[in-house]
């Protein structure tokens, strides 16, 4: 699938869209994006000047969007799932510029409206970034996630 398809399913447009490309897509159940971070973002300049790093915040964005593009797959509603929650995520090797990302999610549960979803940044074979999000259904944005 190709950004323009991927830009059919989630509402995110560049300077903001985080996946170039999905690989792998099981609706609802998982789905594998790549990401080509870009040595040229404007980020860069300011974390860290002489030590570039992605910033962790966008790496949870990516696995964020590959999960919208997993549940919208699904078709059942109208627009996408939001993010509700950030769970137990962690970052455990920088990403520099010039990575290739592949950023894989997959389904654990569902209650209710909410599902949860692992999520794993690879960088080459290594793993760079994991945890877990919760996304509610696009009808149930008022849908509070539990503690």
């Amino acid at each position: 699938m190709d950004r323009s398809q991927i830009e059919r399913l989630i509402p995110h447009r560049p300077p903001f869209l985080w996946i170039d490309e999905i690989a792998e897509l099981k609706p609802g159940v998982r789905c594998v994006a790549l990401k080509f971070i870009d040595p040229a973002e404007p980020f860069f300049a300011g974390h860290f000047p002489g030590e570039p790093i992605v910033p962790g915040v966008l790496l949870i964005e990516a696995v964020a969007q590959t999960a919208g593009v997993m549940m919208a797959g699904l078709g059942k509603s109208e627009g996408i799932p939001v993010l509700a929650a950030v769970n137990r995520f962690k970052f455990l090797k920088r990403v520099a510029p010039g990575s290739k990302l592949r950023i894989e999610t997959r389904k654990l549960t569902e209650a209710g409206a909410m599902a949860y979803i692992e999520g794993i940044v690879h960088a080459g074979d290594e793993i760079v970034a994991r945890g877990e999000l919760s996304v509610v259904s696009a009808e149930d944005r008022n849908v509070k996630p539990e503690d």
